[in-house]
């Protein structure tokens, strides 16, 4: 497979989780996440450990959204080996009706593929120091 197919395959997984996000589908959300995951977000804790602990972080963060929701992607870069990917984007969820809420994150995101199929091992998201969520 080219590195350009495996790419592809990458960019498929982020626009099914904008989508699942979209849907406020956190089964979905999760689908492509290591059972073992380490994920570093923007909102407290620090640190979470195992996709358990992540769906308790979505569960409470989509309480957020009471409406439609939009992910917007900016500046993706995908580098895809054979079995091991990453993708570092600026991300922003925001409500659809208003179109300048929410605020743009930094995320890189590592993939492992295990037993054909990429999963997210690593995710970790920012704010710069000083800026507002």
């Amino acid at each position: 497979m080219t590195a350009k197919k495996r790419e592809n395959e990458i960019r498929e997984l982020m626009d099914k989780w904008a989508a699942a996000v979209a849907a406020k589908n956190v089964d979905a959300i999760l689908e492509n996440y290591d059972e073992n995951v380490v994920v570093f977000d923007v909102p407290p804790p620090m640190k979470l450990a195992g996709r358990d602990e992540y769906r308790r972080d979505w569960d409470d963060w989509l309480t957020n959204f009471t409406g439609a929701i939009s992910v917007d992607f900016d500046d993706t870069r995908i580098t895809a080996g054979e079995d091991v990917a990453f993708v570092s984007t600026l991300t922003r969820v925001r409500n659809e009706d208003a179109p300048d809420s929410g605020s743009w994150v930094r995320v890189t995101v590592g993939y492992k593929k295990t037993s054909g199929k990429w999963l997210v091992t690593h995710e970790h998201a920012s704010i710069p120091a000083g800026m507002q969520q």
